[in-house]
Order: structure tokens, then C-alpha cells, then sequence
């Protein structure tokens, strides 16, 4: 291979360069990188780089090839090379075979620069829907926000395709400006939708607020103060990365909002939104907790505290609060405390072991049924105690049964229920 290499490259330097047409040295790079294996391809790109003026016209003529990997290589070096490839490029941007704009409107993706950037935005319009997705493509890849306009009208654009990579150049070039836009799209085809919903998370906080507002308006269809919601979530975790935490208890109400609407999935999206806000939600869940009306929202901002309160900034004052409902009167949202409780884990068993001398009976019954489920043996010792005091009947029996699974047990310490 290198010998083939090495013979072909001398023909090609001895060769004159015709811009015009075909000629030997197209042959030539056809066959290096026909002929190349697996690993060393990355050899013979380099290699045709390095070649520059000698090769740019025959790779850029590989751009028509059906033969994806001819394409893709081609598409590749052209990437690659300097000034000289890029006024060839532009010239494939205006090339009657679709093929051809479409892979210069990529490889130029990695020439960043005013000039490159002007010439995409005009392929965004080209006729192909193909060139258009390479093009909206490139230039979220370049990041230049001249083009943030040109992108956001391809949000509009007939082709599915063209829309999701539209929608995701957005979210690379993360600009504020787009993020109304791409919530106007929130309702479009899936594989678009999950591409809106990303972008606007990598957006983050100018998204926030609009977001929020569509939550919580119950004059909007159902569905889209979901995607809404499910966008959030996403915001919510580039947030907590970025150090904005703090930031997301605005939209904590309006998440509320959204977990007592009647639809299922709109009342999921936000419970996992309010998750992912974590402690700055801490104030409006633990409110629904003990004063909603409907049990299963104080259901569900019990399962809410136990899947975000085991952060170890906070996790004490989420079983605080849950041991305090394990009074409610609703078996359903007694239940799902006890199941939050559990899922908290050991990090919670000293505030636990102390609720078993609670005044209120059926946090004592509660408790003792948490400790056995924990299977933790550092609790035998608190039950036995109790358990020799305790008058009430059902507590007795939650404490024998605990009782039971610990001495079953020889481990001093388990993993987290799953």
C-alpha cells in the first residue's frame, strides 16, 4: 500500500492540474482511497491534504460519487485543506448534481469565516432538502450567530429533516435569540421534538421562563405545557452544571401547575422537572405535601422529596418533612411516603430511629415499617426498646414484623433499594 502510494503521488506531482475536466489524477485518489484499509485511511486523507491544489478538484468531483465512503473522504479532506478548497467549494455550492452542494455545504462546516458563513446561509434556500440540512448543519457547527436568523426560518422548513438539524444547530450554538423560536416548534414531528427539547436545554436560562409560562397556562393544550415540561427538565439540568441552581425556584409554582393538571404525562414531566430543580423546589413540594386537597399530588410530592431529597446538601430536611406525613390520612399517600422514606435509604436512619417515640401513632407504625424495609441491623436494638412500651396494637405488629426481616439478615449493611 505505501509503495502504491508512493508511485501514485509521484505521478500526481508530475501531472498538470486541469480544473476543467477529468483527468489522471482523479483515477488516483479514486483508488487511494478505494484501496486504503480501514486503518489507514486516515493516512491517505492526510496525505491527499497535503497535496492541496494537486487533488482539490478530483476530490471535489468525488462529491457526486454514489460510493458513500469516495464521498465522505472526500468530504473529509476537502474539510481539511486551506483558501484553495474553499473557493472550490464554493463553486460546488452552485453544481446541478445535489450531491455535490450537499457535501461542499459540510465541508465547509469546517472552514469558519464571514465568507463561509454568508455562502451557507444562501444554501439554507437551496431547492434540496438534503443541502439545506447540510448547510443549517455547518452552520451550527461553525457557531457564527449572523446565521441564528437563517437557521430559525429552517425551523419552518417542509422537510422533517431539515427542521431537527435546524433544531439542533440551535442548541450548539446555544444564542438566547433562538429560544422563543424553537418553543413555537415545541409541537412538531418526534425526531424534531426531541431535537427542540435538547437545543432549549442547552440554552438553559433565557428558555426558562417561557417554558414555565406554558406550564402553568391551563388555557394551552395539554401537550404542549408537556413538551414544555419535559423541556425544563432538560434546561434544569445544564442549570445545575453551569452553577444556576438557585435561579430555577421561579419556575418551581408553575411546575406545580403542571402536577395537578389532569393529564398523566403532563403531571409526570413536571414531577421529573421538580426533581431535577432539587432544593430550590424544596419550599413549593413540601407545601403541596401537607396542604393540596387532591392525595394523589401529595402523593406524588412525596415520591418527589425521596427521588430529589437524598442530595446530601438537603436530605435531612426531606425526611423531616416526610416522617411528619406519614400521618396523612390517605393510605395511598402514606404509602408513598414510606416508599420515599426508603428510597432516601440509611442516610435518613438516625431521624427515623428517633420517630419511633412520636406521639402520633401512625408515624410510629410508619417508621417501624420503614426500619425493617431498610434492613439495616443498627435499628434491632431502638425496635426491641419500643417495642416493649409500645400500646398500640398495629405498631406492634409493624415492629415484629421488621423485627423479623433484620434478625433474618447477617448483613450490618445493605445497598440502596433499586
Amino acid at each position: 500500500m505505501r509503495r502504491f502510494i508512493l508511485i501514485a503521488l509521484i505521478g500526481l506531482l508530475s501531472w498538470p492540474v486541469s480544473y476543467a475536466s477529468a483527468g489522471p489524477m482523479d483515477e488516483v485518489v479514486r483508488t487511494l482511497i478505494q484501496e486504503a484499509s480501514e486503518e489507514s485511511l486516515e493516512n491517505v486523507e492526510d496525505t491527499l491534504v497535503k497535496l492541496g491544489p494537486t487533488a482539490v478538484h478530483s476530490l471535489a468531483r468525488l462529491l457526486a460519487s454514489e460510493d458513500n465512503v469516495l464521498r465522505m473522504a472526500a468530504v473529509r479532506v476537502l474539510g481539511k485543506m486551506d483558501k484553495i478548497a474553499r473557493e472550490v467549494l464554493f463553486q460546488a455550492l452552485s453544481d446541478e448534481h445535489w450531491r455535490v452542494r450537499a457535501g461542499a455545504a459540510v465541508a465547509l462546516g469546517s472552514h469558519a469565516s464571514d465568507v463561509v458563513v454568508d455562502q451557507l446561509i444562501l444554501a439554507t434556500k437551496d431547492k434540496h432538502q438534503a443541502v439545506r440540512s447540510a448547510a443549517v448543519r455547518s452552520l451550527g457547527r461553525i457557531g457564527n450567530t449572523k446565521a441564528t436568523e437563517s437557521i430559525v426560518r429552517a425551523l419552518q422548513d417542509s422537510n422533517q429533516l431539515v427542521r431537527k438539524n435546524a433544531a439542533k444547530a440551535l442548541g450548539i450554538m446555544k444564542d438566547a435569540q433562538a429560544a422563543l423560536p424553537l418553543i413555537s416548534v415545541l409541537q412538531d414531528e418526534d425526531a424534531v421534538q426531541r431535537e427542540v427539547i435538547a437545543a432549549l436545554g442547552q440554552i438553559g436560562q433565557p428558555a426558562l421562563s417561557p417554558l414555565a409560562v406554558i406550564v402553568a397556562d391551563d388555557g394551552v393544550d395539554s401537550g404542549l405545557r408537556r413538551f414544555a415540561a419535559e423541556a425544563l427538565v432538560k434546561v434544569a439540568y445544564k442549570m445545575g452544571e453551569r452553577g444556576q441552581s438557585a435561579l430555577l425556584e421561579k419556575s418551581a409554582p408553575s411546575l406545580m401547575v403542571g402536577l395537578r393538571a389532569e393529564n398523566g404525562a403532563l403531571r409526570k414531566a413536571s414531577a421529573d422537572a421538580l426533581v431535577m430543580i432539587g432544593q430550590p423546589a424544596f419550599g413549593v413540594v413540601g407545601e403541596a405535601l401537607f396542604t393540596d386537597k387532591n392525595p394523589a399530588v401529595r402523593a406524588e410530592a412525596a415520591s418527589i422529596l425521596g427521588r430529589s431529597g437524598a442530595a446530601k446538601s438537603w436530605y435531612a430536611e426531606a425526611v423531616d418533612l416526610l416522617i411528619v406525613a406519614l400521618d396523612d390520612q390517605d393510605e395511598s399517600v402514606r404509602r408513598m411516603v414510606q416508599e420515599s422514606l426508603v428510597r432516601i435509604h440509611v442516610i435518613g436512619l438516625g431521624q427515623l430511629l428517633k420517630a419511633l417515640n412520636d406521639n402520633n401513632t401512625l408515624r410510629r407504625q410508619g417508621v417501624s415499617t420503614i426500619l425493617g424495609k431498610l434492613r439495616h441491623r443498627g435499628a434491632i436494638d431502638p425496635l426491641e426498646i419500643r417495642l416493649a412500651i409500645e400500646p398500640d396494637q398495629a405498631v406492634q405488629q409493624a415492629i415484629r414484623s421488621s423485627l423479623d426481616t433484620l434478625r433474618a439478615t447477617s448483613r450490618t449493611k445493605v445497598s440502596p433499594p433499586r
